[in-house]
């Protein structure tokens, strides 16, 4: 028997992801914590750039990296992890975004007043997805220790800004 369990963050809740043969799933690798997979026919992992993409800019999320089943990804998030339907669309933090199905009409949605983002209160974007039959991932409530906005632009801000553009 195997236990799994947040170690850092107390709030921090830990769920598996099933992918099924012939299904793709979009996924935020910081809240990745584990693959599970077969010895036949392991997971395959694929980079997409995103270079002429004016949300791919605006949201410096030049790379994505898609997990193609069958696989099972063990994830962590915040207070929860939770899947929804995507069908009559919805906007959700972008510091929430765990994952999302391929083919999701994914974009970038103004969230708050620019002082609010300078404050370093709110994020100044959230994601919107939309599509029928597609989903997204995302946990309950962002890590409320993590800044965002542009006070966070230290060392520590410089280096997601890297690690974000690279898909990481």
């Amino acid at each position: 028997m195997s236990v799994i369990s947040a170690t850092k963050e107390s709030l921090s809740e830990i769920g598996i992801l099933s992918i099924p043969q012939g299904v793709a799933l979009v996924m935020q690798p910081h809240n990745l914590v584990n693959i599970v997979q077969h010895k036949a026919s392991p997971i395959h992992i694929t980079s997409h750039w995103q270079l002429n993409s004016l949300h791919a800019w605006l949201t410096l999320q030049l790379r994505y990296l898609a997990f193609h089943g069958p696989a099972q990804l063990i994830v962590q998030g915040c207070h929860g992890i939770k899947i929804e339907q995507a069908d009559s669309g919805r906007s959700i933090n972008q510091a929430a975004t765990i994952g999302f199905s391929t083919n999701l009409a994914y974009s970038a949605r103004r969230s708050e007043t620019f002082l609010a983002y300078l404050l370093g209160k709110r994020e100044l974007l959230n994601d919107n997805f939309s599509g029928e039959k597609r989903f997204y991932i995302y946990q309950e409530m962002p890590y409320s220790g993590k800044k965002s906005g542009f006070p966070k632009r230290g060392l520590e801000g410089v280096t997601d800004l890297f690690l974000k553009v690279f898909g990481v």
